[in-house]
């Protein structure tokens, strides 16, 4: 119901066609969002997840609705314009789908990205259209990987799809999500970085105990334990601050270790190793 504020534009001059005039207004509206949110609090990640086609035919095969021509959303544009810190296209259809491929679409997606966002595409895990959906939801996991080869991630819509289904809480749980995993960075975003962390460690019998400082703005902590040749990586919850750890792991005495704390934005600070006998 626009009439009235079309009707003001045009009389006021505007040239814009309807169409054009509300994809503007929109544009300016998430372009506003996104810049008003960085001046009150940098560190506040924005995203949208739009429909998950543009429009048919982008790329070739694709068929459906046209959010560019029906909702008046020129989500393309925003990805293009790093209008958002992460952008998550609702890729609700199975990879096998004709007309709506899951590959396809996240393919041309992952190309549109030319600001180097997050890219995490949306996932109907609550009711994908597949026989096994459990398998379908971790298959599709795994194509993301493959195309959005860094900083990978997954929305999951809705949660619903997980809450209520105990074969996808084991299959998410114990396969495809079994190793925790950092936060991506998000590198076009200016942060504080966090200073080193005042470690201290004490050998007692067949284990390290180590120390550090409470950093407030610590999203994590991460634990690097090197045994022989082999590194081992833990990631910690910000209120822990102590870890007693074996000497030796498969025959290899420990040797050295690192505690480095990860900031709001994903970013691990200076650090330095420290080596233990």
């Amino acid at each position: 119901p626009d009439y009235k504020t079309w009707s003001a534009y045009q009389n006021s001059g505007g040239t814009l066609s309807r169409a054009d005039w509300r994809r503007a207004n929109v544009n300016k509206f998430v372009k506003r969002i996104y810049d008003e949110i960085k001046i009150q609090k940098n560190d506040v990640k924005f995203g949208i997840s739009p429909f998950g086609i543009w429009k048919p035919g982008y790329p070739s095969g694709i068929k459906g609705s046209s959010q560019y021509d029906e909702l008046y959303a020129d989500a393309k544009l925003w990805l293009n314009q790093g209008w958002v810190d992460y952008f998550t296209p609702q890729l609700y259809w199975p990879i096998d789908s004709a007309g709506q491929s899951f590959p396809l679409l996240l393919q041309w997606w992952n190309d549109e990205n030319i600001k180097g966002r997050h890219l995490w595409p949306g996932l109907n895990t609550v009711a994908v259209k597949s026989s096994n959906p459990v398998s379908e939801i971790a298959r599709e996991i795994d194509v993301t990987r493959q195309i959005v080869k860094n900083n990978t991630g997954q929305v999951h819509w809705s949660i619903a799809g997980i809450t209520k289904s105990k074969a996808m809480q084991d299959e998410l749980k114990l396969n495809v999500y079994k190793d925790k995993a950092l936060i991506p960075e998000t590198k076009w975003l200016s942060s504080k970085n966090l200073p080193e962390l005042d470690v201290t460690w004490t050998k007692q019998q067949g284990h390290f105990l180590l120390n550090w400082n409470k950093q407030s703005e610590a999203l994590s902590y991460v634990l690097y334990l090197k045994y022989g040749n082999t590194w081992q990586t833990e990631i910690l919850a910000p209120e822990l601050l102590s870890k007693k750890v074996s000497s030796e792991s498969n025959g290899k005495k420990l040797s050295t270790f690192v505690i480095r704390s990860l900031n709001r934005l994903g970013k691990l600070n200076d650090y330095k190793a420290v080596v233990v006998n």
